[in-house]
C-alpha cells in the first residue's frame, strides 16, 4: 500500500447507526496515512451534526458534504441554507436531485460549493441536465461520484456523456473501486482518464462501505496502480486534486442551525454488507464495523464475521 501524509480521501461516509463513528475513521486515516478527508453524508443516515463537530475542530483537516433532506420543497431549501451557512463544501446529490430539482445545483453554484452525483452522471438525461447547469452556472462545479457511475466507454466517444466528460469543470471520484465487476470498472477507468486526464480525477475510499464488500483501505488506495499513473499523476489523484477542490477554498464553520431533526427526513432502506449478499437493519452494520476496527481492523470485516459467527453459533452435529 502506498500511504504517506499526502492522500486525502475525497469521499468517506461517516455518520450513525448506518456507517462509522469519525472516531472510527480517524483511526483508520492514521493506520493508511490518509492525513485529510472529505466526509460525506448520506440520506438514511445524516448524521449532520457529527461531520459539523469535525469540522469544527479540526477545519485543516476535514471537509464536508450534506444532503438535501426536507418533505417538500420550502424544507429542503431551508435545510441546504443552513447547512452551507454553517461551512458544508457541498451536497451529495442523486440523479433524481440533478434532473427533478436543478434548483439545489443553482444554490450550489451560487454559494461557490460543489455538487458531488452519486448515480449515473454519463446517462444522457443526467448528463444533460449537469451541462444544462454549466450554462446557466459558468462557475458551477460538478463531481461524479463512484467513477461517475460505470458505463459503456462508447458513451465518451460522442453525445451528452463526452460533453459533460470533456467539461473542465467536471471531475470524477473514483471509489466503489470493488462494487463493479472487474473488468467493466477497469475499461472505464481507461476510457475516463483518457477523456479528463488525471488532473480532474480524485480518489476516494467509499469508507465503510469498502469493508461491506470484504475490501481493504490498501486495496483502495492502490487500485490504481491498474492504470500505470506516473508519480506525478498518481500525487495529482491520491491528494493533489482533492487539496485544490476542497482545501484550497477557505472555509468558515460556523453554527449548524438546521429547521428540524435531520433523522426525521431519514429515508430508511437496508445496509447491504458482504458483497452486496446479506441486507440487515442499518444499525447492525454500523455497530459491526465499529466492533471490528475497535479491535484493530486486521484481515477484513468478512473475516471477522465469520469469526463473530463461529463464537455464537452452536457446533454442528457430530463435532
Amino acid at each position: 500500500m502506498s500511504g504517506g501524509p499526502s492522500i486525502i480521501d475525497a469521499y468517506a461516509h461517516v455518520g450513525m447507526p448506518r456507517f462509522q463513528s469519525v472516531e472510527d475513521y480517524q483511526a483508520e486515516m492514521a493506520r493508511a496515512g490518509i492525513g485529510r478527508a472529505v466526509l460525506c453524508s448520506f440520506d438514511s443516515s445524516p448524521d449532520l451534526l457529527a461531520i459539523h463537530a469535525a469540522m469544527s475542530r479540526a477545519p485543516e483537516s476535514y471537509r464536508g458534504l450534506g444532503v438535501p433532506l426536507g418533505h417538500d420543497r420550502a424544507e429542503m431549501e431551508a435545510a441546504v441554507r443552513a447547512q452551507l451557512a454553517a461551512g458544508f463544501s457541498g451536497l451529495r446529490l442523486t440523479d433524481e436531485d440533478v434532473v427533478e430539482r436543478p434548483w439545489l445545483l443553482d444554490a450550489l453554484a451560487a454559494a461557490d460549493r460543489i455538487a458531488i452525483v452519486c448515480g449515473q452522471p454519463s446517462s444522457e438525461r443526467t448528463a444533460r441536465a449537469l451541462l444544462a447547469n454549466f450554462e446557466r452556472n459558468p462557475d458551477a462545479v460538478v463531481i461524479g461520484g463512484h467513477f461517475a457511475g460505470v458505463g459503456d466507454p462508447k458513451l465518451l466517444a460522442g453525445g451528452p456523456a463526452a460533453e459533460l466528460f470533456a467539461h473542465p469543470r467536471f471531475h470524477v471520484v473514483f471509489s466503489r473501486h470493488g462494487g463493479f465487476a472487474a473488468s467493466a470498472v477497469l475499461a472505464w477507468a481507461e476510457a475516463v482518464v483518457a477523456e479528463t486526464g488525471w488532473l480532474r480525477i480524485l480518489w476516494g475510499s467509499e469508507s465503510p462501505l469498502i469493508y461491506w464488500r470484504t475490501e481493504t483501505m490498501g486495496e483502495a488506495i492502490d487500485w490504481v496502480d491498474r492504470l500505470s499513473p506516473t508519480a506525478d499523476e498518481r500525487a495529482a489523484f491520491h491528494g493533489g486534486n482533492t487539496e485544490r477542490l476542497y482545501f484550497s477554498r477557505p472555509v468558515r464553520v460556523a453554527p449548524l442551525d438546521l429547521p428540524f431533526d435531520p433523522f426525521s427526513r431519514a429515508r430508511s432502506f437496508p445496509a447491504t454488507i458482504l458483497a452486496n449478499g446479506l441486507p440487515m437493519d442499518q444499525s447492525i452494520a454500523g455497530r459491526l464495523v465499529h466492533a471490528w476496527l475497535a479491535e484493530g481492523g486486521k484481515g477484513n470485516l468478512g473475516a471477522f464475521v465469520e469469526r463473530l459467527m463461529d463464537r455464537s453459533l452452536p457446533p454442528s452435529e457430530g463435532v
